[in-house]
């Protein structure tokens, strides 16, 4: 299936749903700002439960500030340790303009190169979590690195440190877990973190594709998904009257794969077309082979041929990054494969301090929209949860309300866009207003710093 064929990626950050009034979850929320907070926590006090989240993307970052700031000290004296082979966070939403050719100078101007340099995408964490650890209190730590097998029944994580040697690995213990660890996008191409050789590496790949892109005279683009769509856009925007841009698409049209409405399919492709893109729908990549400075695709389906391209980026196929979860945890059913078989309170099966959110959960299509609803429930169910542990109570926590209401926001180059909101087709303007201008990258820094999530302005 395409990358986006389950909604992965960065279902870029469906804050429409909120802005359009159609977003219940606040109504569930309960209230996890208690007082006296750990900020009153005095620098003699040693911590006697330590977290350990697995996962610095949207869902790691903002549990780890969460839980930091939120909960009482009397609760519990907290330690939490963030594991990810990125020390920054990448604002993947903004990675299909990330793409392109940036300005050096990193002033915005119209006359400029059309992409968004590191600075709009790479946001380190560690300056950002320093506060947690003013006064000498040991209350945060950072590891780079991937997490390679978890014992659930030791409680413990081995960790495989960045920039160590093949040996260089730690083994971290936990009173309670988060999985959040995300997806990964087969064939290396980051749209989201490489994690094998984490933040480092994915700027060296954007870097490498930002070069070729500027030097390429045909690029193809192959998936229908958002993914693909909204990179084609902003290729076309930027190139359609100088390079061929050619988006594959093996569906019948662009963003078929979701079920949105003719009327969209139909908008999605034609404002691809108005920006010079050539779409070449109902037809995949079946094989790719380098031939000196040029790519070879073969094609199958309605076209079936070979096609030579300067560069060939595929925006499809993801897969979990769950390898280190012990089988019996992981889902084996064909919709959920790969993924860590989780309750509706958000735990893992069979392990009530295990949490478990984002594309690493079976609960819902992987998505940032979905990702951050249940944030907003997780964190009150952590908390109720270490509330119960301190004293010594069954934690009675809610069930998180797994909707699947049709959601697809598509920002199609800087203009516009389309979508679809339940049985409603959005307007290209309201696109450009909520998403394509800055592709979230005017608030990524908030969220980065634990101020808000995608759909929530107040954390």
């Amino acid at each position: 299936m395409l990358l986006d064929d389950i909604a992965p990626y960065v279902t870029p950050y469906y804050i429409l749903p909120s802005l359009l009034a159609l977003a219940a979850l606040p109504l569930l929320r309960k209230a996890t700002r208690s007082s006296p907070t750990f900020a009153a926590q005095t620098s003699a006090a040693m911590p006697d439960h330590t977290v350990v989240v697995l996962g610095a993307g949207f869902v790691g970052v903002a549990m780890a500030h969460h839980l930091l700031k939120h909960t009482p000290a009397d609760v519990a004296s907290l330690k939490v340790v963030l594991v990810a082979p990125n020390d920054a966070l990448y604002w993947n939403v903004a990675a299909p303009r990330g793409f392109l050719p940036a300005d050096d100078d990193k002033v915005d101007s119209a006359k400029g190169t059309p992409g968004f340099g590191d600075d709009k995408l790479f946001y380190p964490l560690a300056p950002l979590f320093a506060k947690y650890n003013a006064s000498g209190a040991a209350r945060f730590e950072q590891l780079v690195g991937r997490a390679t097998r978890l014992d659930p029944d030791a409680q413990t994580v081995d960790v495989a440190i960045i920039g160590g040697t093949s040996s260089t690995t730690t083994t971290v213990a936990y009173d309670t877990l988060l999985v959040a660890t995300g997806s990964d996008i087969v064939g290396g191409v980051p749209f989201k973190i490489l994690s094998s050789g984490g933040t480092a590496e994915t700027k060296a790949a954007l870097a490498a594709y930002r070069a070729a892109i500027g030097a390429a005279k045909h690029i193809v683009v192959a998936g229908g998904g958002m993914t693909g769509v909204e990179l084609a856009g902003e290729l076309g925007s930027a190139y359609g009257k100088t390079k061929a841009i050619q988006l594959i698409v093996s569906e019948a049209a662009p963003l078929a794969v979701y079920g949105v409405k003719d009327g969209v399919q139909q908008q999605a492709l034609g404002q691809l077309k108005g920006l010079g893109v050539t779409v070449v729908a109902g037809t995949r990549v079946a094989g790719t082979e380098v031939q000196g400075q040029k790519t070879v695709l073969t094609l199958e389906g309605k076209t079936s041929d070979t096609l030579a391209t300067d560069v060939y980026i595929p925006a499809f196929g993801i897969t979990f990054n769950t390898q280190f979860v012990p089988a019996k945890l992981l889902d084996t059913s064909a919709t959920g494969k790969g993924r860590v078989r989780t309750r509706k309170t958000l735990q893992a099966e069979g392990y009530d301090n295990i949490f478990v959110a984002g594309d690493a959960a079976n609960l819902q299509a992987p998505s940032l929209k979905n990702a951050d609803d249940q944030v907003q429930v997780l964190s009150a169910q952590l908390q109720t949860y270490l509330k119960a542990l301190a004293a010594k109570e069954p934690a009675a926590l809610s069930e998180f309300p797994a909707g699947q209401g049709l959601v697809v926001a598509v920002s199609i180059g800087p203009g516009g866009g389309t979508g679809q909101v339940g049985s409603w087709r959005l307007f290209s303007f309201l696109l450009w207003v909520l998403k394509a201008r800055f592709l979230g990258t005017n608030y990524a820094g908030e969220i980065a710093a634990g101020t808000r999530t995608p759909g929530n302005s107040k954390w």
